[in-house]
């Protein structure tokens, strides 16, 4: 767990990337924007998906989840994209 002064845009984005990793994969891979609202950060993970094996993953209307993470690495909020 990230201490609360080492959690930095990459440690929350790694801290996302724990939440989704049953998700994200080299064939379905994820992307990660995080930005800091005060003392928290929010990270924005895009999911995506293939209409078949040879397809190129695209992300699809939904497919998105918000986690919003404390100076201490914890989740605090999470938003599930409809």
């Amino acid at each position: 767990m990230p201490s609360a002064v080492a959690l930095d845009r990459v440690g929350a984005i790694d801290a996302a990337r724990k939440q989704v990793k049953h998700k994200c994969s080299d064939t379905t891979p994820c992307t990660f924007t995080a930005t800091q609202e005060g003392n928290r950060w929010q990270v924005r993970v895009e999911f995506t998906r293939r209409a078949s094996p040879e397809a190129k993953p695209m992300p699809y209307k939904g497919g998105h989840a918000i986690f919003v993470f404390d100076q201490g690495g914890r989740v605090v909020g999470r938003i599930e994209g409809q």
